[in-house]
């Protein structure tokens, strides 16, 4: 396992023979808890996320992940996308990308190309967990 920046990239098992077991983060600003744990096998894992790096200004929250259609901060409901590619470099774009595109466009994006993909998406009663087909084998 190698980890450079918040990205991974995993091959084989641990010093004790197991999977690796990686845990994906809960989007709080103040603790680290863990949202899912996932044994992603030979795959590069990242995350995107708007939960640690943003600024506010008179009460309104503005990301750091900019969308390229307005040149603004994004402003949809997606807190936090966890790719899974054979390519780290694809994997931290694929996060951000779709991080970008929101919940549902990002969601059917991912479905249609077979891109193991979860999100979490901020709710009125907290956060929910929404993955795309291909993600699912990976939870554990």
């Amino acid at each position: 396992m190698v980890e450079i920046g918040g990205e991974l990239r995993l091959k084989g098992a641990n010093a004790e023979g197991i999977d690796w077991r990686i845990a994906i983060e809960k989007p709080t600003v103040n603790t680290r808890q863990v949202e899912l744990i996932v044994q992603p096998g030979d795959m590069a894992m990242a995350t995107s996320g708007d939960y640690r790096n943003y600024f506010e200004r008179d009460g309104i929250r503005y990301s750091h992940i900019i969308d390229p259609n307005t040149g603004k901060p994004i402003s949809n409901k997606v807190v936090s996308v966890t790719a899974l590619h054979p390519s780290c470099m694809t994997a931290d774009g694929l996060a951000t990308g779709l991080m970008v595109l929101g919940e549902e466009k990002g969601l059917q994006v991912a479905n249609e190309n077979d891109l193991a993909v979860f999100m979490i998406v901020k709710t009125e009663d907290g956060f929910k967990e929404v993955y795309s087909d291909a993600f699912a084998k990976y939870m554990k």
